[in-house]
C-alpha cells in the first residue's frame, strides 16, 4: 500500500507537500497521520530535523497559528453550515464533521480535490470512528460565479461561514476584488461570516532571522507566483480594500504562541534569537469579516 501511495501522490506540488509535512510536526488533526500515509515515517524524521534551523521553526509556529486561528473563529462563531476553498492537503473538514449537525463542504481545485478524496477514504478507514456523510468534498474555481453560488447552495437554509487560510496572496488586486464580489453577494443572501487567515502584509526589508523560513524550492514557488507583490502594503491597507469591498471587520483572532503545540521546540533555540524572534514585526492575521449592508 506504501509503495502505490507514494506513486498515486508524485504529482502532489512540492508547496502543498512541504506544508503538509511540516504540519506533520504538530498536534493538527490528521497531518501526521495523512503524512505518514502518503510518504512514510522517513519524510517525517527529515523534516524534524530541520528545527534546528530557526526559519523552520517559525514557519512551523507560524502555521500551526494560521491554522489554529480559523478553528478558534469557528467555535466563536457556531455556526454549523462551512465551506472552506483553497483547502489544500488540510483535514480540517474531516476533524469538525465530528460533530453531526455540521455540514462541511471543502474545496479546491479539481486535481487537488481528486488526490484528497483518496487520502480522506484512507484516513476514515484507519482513524475515525464516526460517521462521515456530512463531510463533501468538491472542485470549486471560486472566481466562478455561479459554480460558488451552486455550491452555496447546497448547504441547508441558514447562515453560512466561508474559511480560507491561503489563496489571497497568488491573486492580484482585481481577482481578489472579484472574489470579495462573490463571497458578499453569499453573504449577503444567506447571512454569515468570512474568515480569512490570508491578511499578510509586505515584509520591507529582508529578514535574516528567518532568511530560511522557505527552502530552495519554496522560495522559487513563492517568486514564481509573486506572492510578496499580491500581499496588501499594511493592515490598515487591508482593512480599507475589505471596506471598499463590502466587508467590515467582526472580530480579529489571535493565538498566543504559548498554546501551540510546535512551540516546545523553541527550547533549543539560543535566547539571543528567541529575542529576535519576538521583536519581529506581525506580518499575518486572521479576520472574521460580515458585510456591512
Amino acid at each position: 500500500m506504501k509503495e502505490s501511495l507514494n506513486h498515486s501522490f508524485d504529482s502532489i506540488s512540492p508547496s502543498a507537500k512541504s506544508l503538509l509535512l511540516t504540519k506533520a510536526l504538530t498536534t493538527i488533526p490528521f497531518a501526521r497521520e495523512a503524512a505518514r500515509l502518503i510518504w512514510g515515517d522517513d519524510s517525517i524524521q527529515y523534516t524534524q530535523e530541520r528545527l534546528s534551523s530557526i526559519g523552520f521553526l517559525m514557519r512551523l509556529i507560524h502555521f500551526e497559528k494560521r491554522y489554529c486561528s480559523v478553528d478558534k473563529g469557528l467555535r466563536d462563531l457556531g455556526i454549523n453550515n462551512i465551506l472552506e476553498f483553497s483547502s489544500g492537503f488540510s483535514f480540517r473538514g474531516l476533524s469538525t464533521c465530528k460533530d453531526p449537525k455540521v455540514c462541511y463542504i471543502d474545496t479546491d481545485l479539481p486535481e487537488i480535490i481528486k488526490s484528497k478524496k483518496f487520502i480522506v477514504g484512507e484516513l476514515i478507514k484507519s482513524f475515525c470512528n464516526y460517521p462521515i456523510d456530512n463531510l463533501f468534498l468538491q472542485a470549486l474555481n471560486v472566481l466562478d460565479n455561479n459554480a460558488f453560488a451552486e455550491t452555496i447552495n447546497r448547504f441547508p437554509t441558514d447562515p453560512v461561514v466561508i474559511v480560507n487560510e491561503g489563496l489571497l496572496v497568488y491573486l492580484d488586486e482585481e481577482q481578489k476584488r472579484r472574489l470579495c464580489k462573490i463571497i458578499h453577494d453569499s453573504l449577503s443572501k444567506r447571512g454569515g461570516y468570512w474568515i480569512t487567515a490570508d491578511i499578510y502584509i509586505k515584509k520591507g526589508s529582508e529578514d535574516e532571522v528567518i532568511n530560511d523560513f522557505y527552502d530552495k524550492k519554496g522560495k522559487k514557488f513563492i517568486e514564481e507566483h509573486q506572492v510578496e507583490e499580491n500581499k496588501f502594503e499594511n493592515f490598515m491597507t487591508a482593512e480599507a480594500f475589505f471596506e471598499e469591498c463590502g466587508f467590515e471587520i467582526y472580530e480579529k483572532i489571535d493565538i498566543p504562541s504559548r498554546q501551540l503545540s510546535s512551540i516546545k521546540f523553541v527550547s533549543s533555540i539560543p535566547r539571543h534569537k528567541l529575542d529576535e524572534m519576538k521583536e519581529r514585526k506581525k506580518t499575518r492575521e486572521t479576520w472574521i469579516l460580515k458585510t456591512n449592508d
